[in-house]
């Protein structure tokens, strides 16, 4: 074999660093399809559909944090110092990020107050709303979509859960620091239609420049 150097061998690439620098998190109802791509043939961003309604503002130091956690169930064997068989028995995939702003969606998300109940005094404005006092599992598609680069060469970070429910209430914090919301926990199931519990996705015209060093072969 031809002689080579470590630096040869480890092949850094500094521009496959991907940092989102900027993400959203959207919601719809159960089921509401994904589209089958994100981005056009050029790489600029698509409108999603109606149904999936933005969250808005997200905190910053919290961001959009993904979390998957796997059970395995090992097989010892008398005199083997490892397990001879390992069978993964659980594999759950949480999304946490806390939404800032006040709209009827990030009410829904953190009470559980249905949206046609989140209605507004016709004269005086004012809401004044129920929480649920027998709670029930609301289902909900996602998509969040992080942003690397910018507008003129964005490359696109996304994941697609077609099915996540609110497994988590961080509560709120009244104080004259922050602002009025609560960080959410939300976790992802395998959807029958879908066939998937998370998708992950790359696009943008500054992803169709590096594509190439990724080692990802285009479709056929």
């Amino acid at each position: 074999m031809p002689a080579t150097n470590l630096t040869a061998l480890k092949n850094a690439q500094r521009s496959l660093l991907l940092k989102p620098l900027d993400a959203a998190v959207f919601i719809a109802p159960h089921y509401t399809a994904a589209p089958a791509a994100l981005t056009d043939a050029t790489g600029v961003l698509q409108t999603l559909p109606a149904a999936y309604q933005p969250v808005g503002l997200i905190d910053k130091k919290t961001g959009v944090a993904f979390a998957r956690g796997i059970t395995a169930a090992p097989i010892e064997s008398y005199g083997e110092l490892q397990p001879v068989r390992n069978d993964v028995t659980s594999d759950i995939t949480t999304i946490e990020f806390q939404p800032q702003q006040t709209t009827a969606l990030t009410l829904n998300l953190a009470t559980g107050t249905a949206l046609t109940a989140i209605k507004a005094n016709a004269t005086s404005g004012e809401v004044f709303f129920a929480q649920p006092a027998s709670e029930e599992i609301t289902y909900y598609s996602a998509i969040i979509i992080g942003k690397d680069g910018n507008d003129a060469s964005p490359i696109y970070v996304y994941k697609v859960l077609p099915k996540v429910a609110v497994s988590k209430y961080g509560g709120e914090q009244w104080n004259p620091t922050e602002v009025l919301a609560q960080k959410l926990t939300m976790v992802a199931f395998k959807d029958d239609t879908a066939g998937y519990a998370i998708a992950h996705g790359f696009g943008g015209s500054g992803w169709k420049k590096i594509l190439a060093q990724t080692g990802i072969p285009n479709a056929v």
